[in-house]
């Protein structure tokens, strides 16, 4: 892929899973490299496995909840918030410190101190359970309603990898944090930013036509196939291809959904390893 795109450098958003079969240390080679030769990029995360890890510690059994949609989220109440901030605290620190040790600085913006995304809580939630839809109160989770890119533009100028948490600022409070979902999140920002490419990385090979068969992956695809699309995505890829929807719409130029465990991850989505996504007629990324 060339650094530069109409005259300016290449910006791209990439999104990492915090789910368990996920691997990092290949995308931070990847991007070590993007970014030395001039490209601006995000690094969205995830933080699932590490908030289950600190929440059984401390006695904590983390709750997973489905939808009437069949989207499976966790539930966060006031506890679960504090221990998810931590979590997303603790794997920024990792990722930044992997970083490091391959030349790049790596900056977390943490909604707290900088500015970023703002969400709108979702208290109530609607849940099945045992077949029947019940409502769920005290949830610290919410939908992001906007997203102010002045501090990932001002990492940029600095020469830094912005990094985002999925972590955002209450509207209806005064420093309140809650929890959003990461592809989502890095969604968001691909859309503020103008980005070129929003790469969201999994423990899969991409959007599957039956997700048991690897071999049955289906290439590209753009909005005007949305609903053939949706109709076989299921779990958390239904929340990813959610993300990709609202990236794109939002002007993002391609997504992929692709593998965290490649050797180039986002080199291997763009040259056909992943689910490539677009606005409309398909034309070469690179």
């Amino acid at each position: 892929m060339n650094t530069t795109f109409e005259s300016r450098p290449f910006k791209g958003v990439v999104k990492i899973g915090g789910a368990r079969g996920n691997t990092f240390a290949p995308l931070l080679d990847e991007l070590s490299l993007r970014i030395k030769r001039g490209e601006k990029w995000v690094l969205a995360h995830g933080a699932s496995s590490m908030m289950e890890d600190l929440s059984r510690s401390v006695g904590v059994e983390p709750l997973y909840v489905s939808s009437p949609g069949g989207f499976r989220s966790r539930f966060v109440g006031e506890k679960e918030l504090a221990i998810f901030e931590a979590a997303s605290c603790r794997f920024s620190v990792t990722l930044a410190f992997e970083l490091g040790k391959r030349g790049i600085t790596a900056v977390p913006l943490y909604p707290s101190s900088a500015k970023g995304a703002v969400a709108k809580r979702k208290d109530a939630l609607r849940v099945v359970k045992d077949g029947k839809v019940c409502i769920m109160r005290g949830n610290y989770s919410g939908s992001i309603t906007s997203f102010d890119p002045s501090d990932i533009l001002a990492v940029w100028e600095s020469g830094g990898l912005p990094m985002l948490p999925p972590l955002a600022l209450d509207e209806a409070s005064d420093g309140t944090n809650l929890n959003v979902d990461g592809d989502r999140m890095a969604a968001a920002a691909a859309a503020a930013l103008g980005a070129d490419v929003l790469a969201i990385l999994s423990n899969v090979p991409g959007l599957l036509q039956d997700p048991s068969d690897p071999l049955s992956k289906i290439d590209r695809g753009t909005l005007s196939e949305w609903q053939n699309l949706e109709g076989f995505a299921q779990g958390n890829m239904k929340r990813k291809l959610l993300a990709a929807k609202e990236a794109l719409e939002g002007g993002t130029k391609t997504v992929l959904i692709a593998d965290s465990r490649s050797a180039r991850p986002i080199e291997a989505g763009l040259a056909g390893g992943g689910t490539q996504l677009c606005q409309g007629s398909m034309a070469a990324a690179d």
